[in-house]
């Protein structure tokens, strides 16, 4: 049994940590209109975000008023299709779109579009010139379902281009570099990173040398990963990366404000079995500096001075003693009691052995989804989900934990079959 606690103990720390990390420095500016409900990239230019929709739609980019997210300007570029657009970059004189969407990796005609933005702010019709490439390693363009040679993410630096792949089978992301100006280009491997999730967008910032990545797991919860002093012979070297704190969530688009803020995009998503749905919105979030030590000033020889005699130690304090748990007992929730927010019970009923929980919450619960003590998957709700109700599985004895999915977090309660 010592054991079996020790697994869920280490379980529920896994969970946790989708929720704390990051959680509360995300604010929801609010959502997106129908128009780009599939946006895909997203920057920061003439104090206005702009964004674009991905495969299918129409090679237009919208300029988005940052406070009341009303498309505010539409640019249609006139030469090009919108053949998968799924990433927008700049830099000082250009909008670059990258037309690289590749899900299962049998497309030859891989393009970034540039823009000149004198022409971008002069008309609402421009023409684009285009680098047309292809990867310096990839073989075969077979279609064998999802594939390892789909991108989504780029940034410009200096006068190259770096591209990030998007792994859907390996979840991993491969850097690649070629030059940012119009021609046929070979795209070089400048670095790795493997089973980080899928990677979405990237921003990088000159005067920091801070590069920005954002993608999702397999089951929509967003992440930011961060390289500081960024190495451009080793894109990923020192790569660090946190959850956003959010939960089904198909975040897609990430832009760079000034040092601290950024902004990021999710595009709409929907499926049928278990009943979700996630609007596609506009979210915010900072990142503070990193601090970097001054070294001392060495200070100038003279006469040495005594010696200081160091302080007596300070006697650390007590442990204060742990409270004693609360009767497992279960109660009725009270929805207006605010310490009773977002907690779950799970009780079994003695008269006809089944187990019934009961969410107490606000907020939509997106998923479903019962876990041994293995972290295994042993059953999911394919259908409606209420805020209370029964656990119809039949579960064998032991130790299980019922996870509740909503859109800011994870909820998950451990409970024992016998």
């Amino acid at each position: 049994m010592k054991v079996i606690l020790q697994q869920i103990v280490l379980v529920f720390l896994f969970i946790l940590s989708y929720q704390v990390s990051g959680q509360e420095n995300i604010q929801t500016v609010g959502e997106l209109t129908n128009e780009i409900f599939e946006t895909s990239g997203l920057i920061y230019f003439n104090e206005r975000l702009v964004t674009h929709n991905d495969s299918g739609n129409q090679a237009v980019l919208y300029e988005l008023d940052t406070l009341t997210l009303s498309i505010q300007r539409r640019v249609t570029i006139s030469n090009v299709d919108n053949i998968d657009w799924e990433a927008i970059s700049q830099d000082d004189e250009y909008i670059y779109i990258g037309d690289f969407g590749n899900n299962v990796g049998t497309r030859t005609d891989l393009a970034i579009h540039i823009i000149v933005k004198e022409d971008y702010l002069n008309s609402n019709i421009v023409t684009a010139t285009t680098i047309n490439f292809s990867y310096e390693d990839q073989q075969d363009f077979i279609n064998n379902g999802n594939s390892d040679w789909d991108a989504e993410a780029f940034f410009v630096i200096d006068d190259r281009i770096v591209i990030l792949t998007k792994q859907w089978q390996s979840l991993g992301s491969v850097a690649y570099e070629m030059s940012k100006f119009p021609g046929t280009h070979v795209a070089s491997r400048v670095g790795a990173s493997e089973n980080i999730g899928l990677v979405t967008d990237a921003t990088y910032d000159s005067e920091s040398n801070r590069l920005v990545i954002i993608g999702y797991s397999s089951i929509l919860s967003p992440f930011i990963g961060i390289v500081e002093h960024l190495d451009f012979n080793s894109i990923f070297d020192g790569y660090t990366q946190q959850s956003l704190g959010l939960n089904f969530v198909q975040s897609e688009g990430l832009t760079q404000t000034n040092a601290n803020n950024y902004f990021f995009s999710s595009e709409y998503y929907s499926r049928q079995s278990p009943t979700i749905e996630s609007s596609s919105r506009l979210f915010s979030f900072q990142i503070p500096d990193t601090e970097i030590e001054n070294p001392e000033e060495p200070e100038e020889p003279g006469n040495p001075e005594e010696p200081e005699v160091p302080e007596e130690p300070s006697i650390p304090e007590e442990p204060e003693t742990p409270e004693e748990p609360e009767n497992p007992e279960p109660e009725t929730p009270n929805p207006e009691n605010t310490e009773e927010n977002d907690k779950l019970v799970i009780f079994k009923d003695n008269s006809t052995n089944q187990y019934h929980y009961t969410l107490s919450t606000n907020k939509i619960v997106y998923g479903q989804i019962i876990f041994d003590v293995l972290g295994r998957q042993v059953w999911k709700n394919d259908g409606e989900i209420g805020k209370k109700g029964i656990i119809s599985k039949n579960l064998e004895t032991s130790i299980y934990y019922l996870a509740l999915y909503l859109e800011d977090g994870v909820i998950a309660k451990p409970f024992a079959v016998y």
